[in-house]
């Protein structure tokens, strides 16, 4: 199982948009080189020049380019003028004008704390599965799954229902339920409902593909069955879609990432810190989880992305 699009890492934020929200968290200490990729077109994949708005500020060591799905860190050897860097080897992903690209400060990467926090949120919305892809963006994803089991099955109305690792599902390209013995059916597509909310796709078993036409026996004595070990395969678009990152999960972003920030005043997670005339709660003391406003109100904002059922 597994996205069939390559993905790096994927970033829900770019420096820019932090930086517009208003923290109060000090973040110049985080930031050396802070530009965006410059250029008249989309850079393809393998470059080993990076062009940008400006290499003010560059050094020779990490920089980040937070593209979404497809974020990446690569490694600066120097800048060939105001608008070029040079990288040690080559990149990942194309990337288009405007990706936000940075270097850390003295003091650290606000790149990567945003990097910390969107893979905060995709552990905490448990999309997907832990040994293979967590991402909520939407790509074309295969996936096989056991049934019955709670992410596939044949329901009492003769409706197969299939549950996938992301959603929401966008669209459905193939579906099919292997039996064993090389034997299996192909179902039509276009007769797939989806419920509303995105996160289970169903289908009547009889309503077969007509290039692979399932005889009725197949489907009674030696076909499907709500006991038998079979397996259901799907291959789909689902997630959010990328370029359109919904505000909620931002704004989740934006307060996880002002978390971990929030350490360098308050390292040891005290409740209450209190210097000179100054006091700090970190969280309300009748909170039992322990967690801060800031990962309550991120927590809040993700429930509609977060995968309950395991």
């Amino acid at each position: 199982m597994g996205a069939i699009s390559p993905l790096g890492v994927s970033a829900y934020l770019d420096v820019p948009t932090y930086l517009r929200s208003a923290t109060n968290q000090e973040t110049a200490s985080l930031l050396g080189l802070n530009t965006t990729l410059g250029g008249a077109g989309t850079l393809a994949a393998g470059a080993t020049s990076l062009p940008v708005a400006s290499s003010t500020g560059w050094a020779a060591g990490p920089v980040w380019l937070l593209d979404g799905p497809y974020s990446e860190m690569a490694q600066v050897t120097g800048s060939a003028d105001g608008t070029h860097l040079t990288l040690a080897s080559p990149t990942q992903f194309s990337h288009a004008p405007g990706v936000s690209v940075s270097q850390a400060g003295t003091s650290g990467a606000l790149a990567e704390i945003i990097l910390r926090a969107s893979a905060w949120i995709e552990t905490y919305c448990q999309q997907g599965s832990p040994t293979g892809d967590r991402s909520l963006f939407a790509v074309s994803r295969m996936e096989r799954w056991g049934m019955p089991s709670s992410r596939a099955w044949l329901d009492r109305d003769g409706v197969l229902v299939v549950r996938p690792g992301q959603f929401p599902v966008q669209s459905v390209s193939a579906l099919s339920v292997e039996l064993g013995q090389e034997q299996s059916i192909s179902f039509d597509v276009t007769q797939i409902e989806q419920a509303s909310d995105g996160r289970v796709i169903e289908v009547p078993v009889l309503l077969a593909s007509p290039t692979n036409p399932t005889p009725l026996a197949l489907l009674t004595a030696a076909g499907l069955s709500r006991a038998r070990r079979q397996w259901a395969v799907v291959t789909y678009v689902g997630g959010i879609t990328i370029g359109a990152v919904p505000y909620a999960i931002q704004q989740a972003c934006i307060w996880v990432a002002s978390e971990l920030l929030s350490l360098r005043r308050n390292p040891t997670g005290a409740a209450s810190v209190k210097l000179g005339k100054g006091e700090l709660q970190q969280r309300p003391r009748e909170d039992p989880t322990g967690d801060s406003l800031l990962l309550i109100q991120a927590k809040a904002a993700l429930e509609p992305y977060r995968n309950r059922a395991m």
